[in-house]
């Protein structure tokens, strides 16, 4: 693409000062419009000085041309004087190298003033009117675009008669990713989209994906600083494994040896810095506009994460270089982009038939995966603990066991259930939506009786009461049972005893 200083300056310039045969003259008492476009992301403040001032021709090529040139109101009367003659000096701008080099030398030699100022939000545009003959520069307010997506606009030059001037500004933009897994469902993480919500075990490793863009201008630029920083929450340990490469049309080429890449060792918490002092002095391969800078890299959910709807983000920013004006070593950074991490709790509360806490009760938890078997996730052994927390666990299906049984109590029915849960998966801000457990027919957990799972996305927790019913008490020897026995037993042989002796008696009778 052909540079905008190209399009203002060799369009307008190359006419400027020599003598050529004219189809027309303009009026030179007549006024003119400027109306400027910001393409960029930003408002900007920008700033119009008249240069040279004269009388406006259009010759037969149709370009505009400037004669009887002399000092515009822009110029300082000690940048006048050092400048000397205004049509002399005007025939040495001829190209647009030349036009850039003049512009800077206005700039950094303090010979501008009384600037014409407009304002322009992010993509809209506005229009000066009354505007004399002349050649005009227009450039950004000093300072104005050390902002979040900041870029300042190349130094445009022209010879106004009713012309629009779009003005060449462009900036970088970044983007972070995370991958999702779905251990009962999803085989290989990798196979699943970049998105910008998951949800984990704690445990597990999980991709992050960062991708920057590059200017369309950037080919105005002498050099490039280009630095990404990666702010983890203490919940994520970075695995000290970035790697990064330059896209060109899906074809990837790694740099990350050329490089300063901060820390170096894994850290929880960690603020992970890439930086590029010049991205146009990278060797091995060709960096354009079109070009994408990649980062991947690693980070596991550790025992620090938070539970439930905060999540545990991380964000990056972009701190690239904004100014492609000769000495321009302008930087600001692009607005933060961020991803959330989700994790979620089952808690048990463990009661007997009456309601009351229940002690010396174990339980195991099994997560079903990809290929159907089931892991082991934790072993609560028995203890004087009646409630049972089994953190950080992520969507899936699990399986309950009552690994230890209080005594005098029944074992209960291992539980099947399913941890289900719904995230911003394409959000600038994203949040759990909803949180859910199941049982294995798909109806929520009941486990005695009407006793439900309660759910809280904002603790990431599902919780239920489990009661355990005591054992049925049946007769055993050596108790009251054998005593009854007795009784009875006794009873009848006294009752045998009576009834023999009445019949000796009878048969002494006869």
């Amino acid at each position: 693409m052909k540079t905008w200083k190209k399009l203002l300056t060799i369009l307008c310039l190359a006419a400027l000062v020599f003598a050529v045969p004219l189809s027309g003259a303009v009026n030179a008492a007549a006024t003119y419009t400027l109306t400027l476009s910001n393409t960029g992301a930003t408002p900007h403040t920008f700033e119009i000085y008249q240069i040279f001032c004269g009388d406006l021709s259009v010759n037969a090529g149709g370009q505009k041309v400037l004669s009887n040139i002399v000092w515009g109101s822009g110029v300082t009367a000690g940048g006048q004087t050092a400048l000397g003659n205004a049509a002399d000096k005007a025939e040495t701008v001829l190209t647009e190298s030349d036009a850039v080099d003049f512009a800077d030398e206005l700039i950094s030699n303090s010979y501008l003033t009384g600037a014409l100022t407009r304002t322009i939000s992010a993509g809209g545009s506005d229009t000066v009117t009354g505007l004399a003959p002349g050649y005009y520069l227009i450039k950004d307010q000093d300072a104005t675009q050390a902002v979040p997506g900041g870029a300042y606009t190349a130094y445009l030059l022209e010879v106004v008669g009713d012309v629009t001037a779009t003005t060449k500004l462009d900036a970088p933009t970044v983007e972070k990713k995370v991958q999702d897994i779905n251990d009962t469902l999803d085989g290989n993480i990798a196979d699943n989209p970049w998105q910008d919500s998951a949800d984990h075990d704690i445990g597990d490793t999980i991709p992050y994906q960062i991708v920057g863009t590059l200017p369309s201008n950037f080919a105005d630029y002498a050099s490039y600083y280009y630095a990404f920083t990666d702010t983890m929450s203490s919940g994520l340990t970075y695995q000290a494994d970035a790697r990064i490469f330059v896209d060109n049309g899906g074809t990837e080429t790694e740099i990350t040896s050329q490089a300063t890449v901060s820390p170096s060792a894994s850290a929880a918490g960690a603020t992970l810095s890439i930086v590029f002092s010049d991205l146009k002095a990278l060797t091995g391969v060709s960096v354009d506009q079109n070009s994408r800078i990649v980062v991947r890299y690693t980070a596991i959910l550790n025992d620090n994460a938070v539970i439930g709807g905060a999540g545990n983000p991380n964000t990056v920013i972009l701190t690239y270089s904004n100014d492609p004006n000769p000495g321009g070593s302008g930087i600001t950074t692009t607005p933060p982009d961020k991803t959330v991490v989700f994790t979620y709790q089952f808690v048990i509360n463990k009661v007997d038939e009456n309601g009351l806490p229940l002690e010396n009760a174990g339980f195991t938890l099994y997560k079903k995966d990809s290929l159907g078997a089931w892991q082991l996730v934790k072993t609560i052994a028995p203890g004087t603990a009646t409630t049972f927390t089994f953190s950080g666990l992520d969507d899936g299906d699990y399986k309950l066991v009552e690994s230890a049984v209080p005594e005098g109590y029944n074992r209960l029915d291992d539980l099947e259930f399913s941890i289900t849960a719904v995230h911003d998966a394409l959000s600038a801000d994203p949040d759990l939506i909803s949180l859910n457990g199941a049982a294995a027919d798909g109806t929520v957990i009941t486990l005695s009786g009407t006793q439900q799972a309660s759910v809280s996305p904002t603790t990431g927790t599902i919780g239920t009461t489990i009661m355990n019913k005591a054992g049925s008490v049946l007769p055993s020897t050596g108790g009251i049972g054998t005593t009854i026995f007795y009784a009875v037993g006794g009873t009848l042989l006294v009752a045998a005893v009576v009834l023999l002796l009445a019949k000796k008696r009878m048969k002494s009778k006869d």
